[in-house]
């Protein structure tokens, strides 16, 4: 299987605050964009040792295997004495765990040092796609915190990110999101409060999914009341609210999920399958290598990977609309409307990364019916600064330590 490598990083910035937990004494400094211990009304630091924040579950739906962990944390010292400690769990989704020196064991008391996790974390299960981590912060002396930055973690992934966008992220939540109106008459055959309404015979073939409303169109025009109560599926059967007479017309508003599909040739698009929402044109446009590069290092080993920057722009996508009817192509173009309202931030699912969405075209609707009566329309929304990772990875090897040999002169100066 051909993979990638790429990083998944927790900052603990002011932006991230609403998604990281933080447990009793534990705060985020909205300054330093650092995870540190809370101090009391005397400016003490707690020196429990059970005190810890957690990070976000990111679900990288793409990934097969986590292969590295690093932190930035600040070791504070006291007469060239260690007083602050980190120590860390791994969370799948449903447990918390730390390696116990053979696995990856359920556990909410025990901890691993951060050589520990990044030595063992090859090992922790990735069949959920979900990892999260837990980060323990200690101090021995109240008079200082331990202050954490971030926390990366290097992990494979076979995605394509143009299939990813396109096919996994942006159909798929088209797909499942997307449910336009659309109405249907009959004439009530007998007078009682319920009659059969069979979607398989409608005359446009609409994916059904509910039916949303009911009017008597005779009585009441202006569709002000809405006599709807159930509709059995098994039986299409409807049940009104109160007894209609027979010859009275009815109003059925119904709820439909449109086809969704990418249209690469205009030869295989299949125009008869109508509503529709076709993706008729899909362009990269804005974009830009991202720098610099990024990094993983195994710290206690001096083992490491780094992920070169990758291409960044900004996904511009012609979205088709195709309806049997004017009224349908203006309400399924309402619905579209509706979803990149309600959708200002995509969620990549082979990444976990959410994207901003912008609709550039709301609507554009040129000349009337086609000659197969195809009434047809169009919008255009971007997906804002996506990432393209196409470089390979390439190992690297951090420096553990060096040796001097005769006098060293280190200074320091402050810019200004």
């Amino acid at each position: 299987m051909r993979t990638k490598k790429l990083i998944k990083t927790f900052e603990f910035s002011e932006e991230n605050r609403s998604r990281i937990v933080l447990g009793s004494s534990v705060r985020l400094n909205p300054v330093t964009n650092r995870l540190e211990l809370q101090a009391d009304s005397n400016g003490s630091f707690p020196t429990a040792n059970d005190l810890y924040a957690k990070t976000w579950a990111t679900t990288p739906a793409n990934a097969k295997g986590w292969l590295g962990f690093q932190t930035d944390s600040v070791m504070k010292k006291i007469d060239g004495v260690p007083v602050t400690q980190y120590r860390f769990r791994l969370g799948d989704g449903t447990a918390q765990r730390y390696w116990n020196g053979t696995t990856w064991a359920v556990t909410t008391t025990a901890w691993n040092t951060e050589e520990e996790v990044a030595n063992h974390i090859a090992s922790f299960p990735v069949s959920s796609r979900t990892i999260q981590v837990i980060a323990n912060l200690q101090t021995t002396d109240s008079t200082v915190t331990p202050e954490l930055s971030w926390i990366k973690i290097l992990y494979a992934s076979d995605i394509e990110f143009q299939e990813d966008l396109v096919y996994r992220t942006l159909v798929r939540q088209l797909r499942a999101q997307v449910r336009p109106l659309a109405e249907y008459q009959v004439v009530k055959p007998t007078s009682s409060s319920k009659f059969v309404f069979d979607p398989d015979a409608l005359d446009t073939p609409y994916n059904f999914v509910s039916v949303d409303s009911v009017f008597n169109h005779t009585d009441d025009s202006n569709h002000l009341t809405d006599l709807f109560t159930s509709f059995n599926p098994s039986t299409h059967e409807i049940t009104l609210s109160q007894s209609v007479d027979a010859g009275k017309q009815l109003w059925i508003r119904f709820i439909y999920e449109p086809e969704v599909a990418v249209d690469t040739n205009r030869e295989y698009h299949e125009v008869g399958k109508v509503p529709a929402l076709v993706l008729e044109d899909i362009n990269l446009e804005n974009a830009s290598e991202m720098g610099p590069a990024d990094w993983v290092l195994n710290r206690f080993t001096g083992t490491g990977v780094k992920v070169p920057a990758p291409l960044r722009g900004d996904l511009v996508v012609t979205l088709l609309i195709e309806t049997s009817k004017g009224v349908d192509l203006q309400r399924l173009a309402d619905e579209v409307k509706r979803f990149c309202m309600n959708n200002p931030l995509i969620t990549s699912l082979g990444l976990d990364e959410k994207y901003r969405l912008w609709m550039n075209k709301e609507f554009d609707q040129s000349g009337t019916s086609n000659q197969a009566d195809i009434h047809t329309a169009r919008v255009e929304f971007r997906l804002v600064n996506v990432l393209y990772y196409s470089k390979d990875p390439v190992n690297v090897f951090g420096v553990l330590g060096f040796h001097v040999d005769g006098n060293l002169n280190l200074s320091i100066e402050a810019e200004n």
